[in-house]
């Protein structure tokens, strides 16, 4: 009997389980707007992405070219109805011309008061909304100019040669015949030690001393578990029933320990009155002329953001863990594409060699790097072909009419309601970029950039609320490509996958072999140091 009453019951919870994944599934038919038949539990998300055995990222690219032709589509992730903007001209209504109606991100696990308390992650710049968002970027937008990251490039240098330092060793090891090195982690390493001194104001090297402090805890805080990925995904779900709980994504923990290396940095520096060129010094005194300005205005308005120590602490917070992905995965995409496109490696150590005849000896500078035209188109096709983010989102903060370039109306957006911007898929689309699998940089040269339509191309997001660090983002992938470049030659290995597209698995942009090089010395290069 008792049998019998427990398979009732789970005939009722997957009964009840079943009616409320699929309650949703009416939306975009009862609103006009083109989408693909979900399934139960799923949606349009295919099971072998969620299993770990399908590309997400090859699934966006066909569910795009299968609803491109219309200029908004719909789509269901898992039982969430979701809008996505095909539209360069509806792209652009969003992210620029009718910005303020569309400021914030999702309300995510970040948010203030998510997880019960004030989390210093709330105050990071990708989590607040509105005017505190407002308020905060306006402050912090002069820390990121080209004159202030300038300042950041011998630090940056610094860790540009302790990198290929590394893999002249190992080359040495291998009687300077070739070594196969896993890109992933050694860019890790490269951007640890970025992050280390240009945000942190500390000097490590991930190279020689492998274990030390500030990387093994920096990939504890990034680690991507089952648990941290469920948790994620429960509070998209069942956001309520999370804040309620409490429950915490990030292990507060480990985050106590770059509390103290930020607070203890600000504390010497201001008794010692120490001057340093990196990231906590230009926030200190984006800090310092706020209070300045706070002070001449008799105070902010209350839903203004503050900047105290923990907002200076959760902006660090914020460049070590965006930083540290989106620039390592940069770097080994790019790298990657110039070993398997040799014509396109032999053509940047051209321009390479020409550089380093002008410095006459001297190490390289700011302006020589910035001044690269072919270097910059190499890594803007590299950007294009695998940009940092996916995909964005945008929230509608008021109900709002979308209209087309035509003035029709498109779509009635309510309150609270998102729409995304496809990235990969807008740079993927024959439509945008003729072959777009091909790897081709002069897309982005003097003669023929003036091609790419407007708002097909977005590397770094859209409008006001695209990427603060972009060039400190460019100048280090550009720093460390350039030295690589002059000194080795990339050559593909072994391991290397032969066609990265159908290698990639999952939601991470990485293949399943992981990214293989093969370093040779260069000859020209062998007695070169900077």
């Amino acid at each position: 009997m008792a049998l019998v009453e427990l398979f009732l019951l789970l005939a009722i919870i997957g009964v009840l389980l079943y009616k409320w994944t699929v309650s949703s599934f009416g939306f975009f038919r009862g609103r006009g707007v083109a989408h693909l038949p979900p399934k139960p539990l799923l949606g349009n998300t295919p099971m072998s992405v969620l299993m770990g055995n399908g590309s997400y990222l090859k699934h966006s690219l066909e569910l795009h070219q299968q609803l491109k032709q219309n200029k908004i589509y719909g789509v269901y992730n898992l039982s969430e109805p979701l809008y996505y903007l095909a539209d360069p001209e509806l792209i652009r209504q969003v992210g620029i011309k009718h910005f303020d109606n569309f400021t914030n991100h999702r309300k995510g696990i970040t948010d203030e008061n998510a997880t019960g308390n004030d989390s210093v992650i709330s105050k990071s710049l990708l989590s607040l909304r509105d005017r505190r968002w407002k308020h905060m970027r306006q402050t912090l937008t002069p820390a990121f100019t080209g004159v202030k990251i300038r300042l950041m490039f011998e630090l940056i240098n610094a860790c540009n040669v302790e990198a290929v330092s590394y893999v002249e060793r190992q080359l040495k090891e291998e009687n300077n015949e070739g070594v196969e090195l896993e890109l992933k982690e050694f860019f890790t390493r490269y951007t640890n030690d970025v992050i280390a001194t240009a945000a942190f104001g500390i000097k490590v090297n991930s190279f020689v001393d492998q274990q030390n402090e500030f990387f093994t805890l920096g990939q504890r805080v990034l680690q991507f578990s089952f648990w941290g990925g469920l948790k994620v995904m429960l509070y998209i779900l069942l956001p309520r029933l999370m804040k309620a709980l409490r429950v915490q994504v990030m292990d507060m923990n480990n985050v106590a320990y770059f509390k103290s290396l930020v607070f203890g940095a600000m504390k010497e520096r201001k008794e010692r009155n120490i001057v340093r060129p990196d990231m906590i010094q230009q926030l200190m005194e984006a800090q310092r002329l706020f209070k300045e300005q706070e002070a001449r205005s008799e105070g902010i308005q209350a839903d203004a953001a503050e900047f105290n120590d923990e907002d200076v602490l959760a902006q660090c917070l914020l460049f070590f863990s965006a930083g540290f992905e989106t620039v390592s995965t940069c770097l080994c995409f790019t790298t990657y594409e110039l070993l398997m496109n040799p014509e396109v490696q032999q053509k940047l150590y051209e321009e390479i060699e020409e550089v380093q005849q002008k410095l006459d000896g001297k190490p390289l500078d700011y302006d020589s790097l910035m001044g690269m035209k072919y270097l910059d188109c190499v890594i803007s096709e590299s950007l294009r072909k695998w940009p940092p983010a996916i995909v964005v989102d945008r929230m509608c903060s008021a109900d709002f009419e979308l209209r087309d370039e035509q003035d029709e109306l498109m779509v009635k957006l309510r309150k609270d309601e998102l729409v995304h911007i496809p990235i990969v898929a807008l740079h993927h689309d024959p439509d945008n970029f003729e072959e777009p699998e091909e790897f081709r940089p002069e897309r982005f040269d003097d003669e023929h950039k003036h091609e790419i339509r407007p708002f097909t191309y977005l590397p770094f997001g859209i409008g006001q609320r695209s990427c603060i660090g972009n060039r400190m983002a460019l100048m280090e992938v550009k720093s460390l490509i350039y030295q690589l470049v002059l000194r080795f030659q990339l050559l593909p290995g072994e391991r290397t996958t032969q066609d990265m597209l159908s290698s990639i698995v999952g939601f991470r942009l990485e293949p399943r072999e992981l990214f293989w090089c093969r370093f040779e010395p260069r000859k020209a290069a062998d007695s070169q140091t900077n």
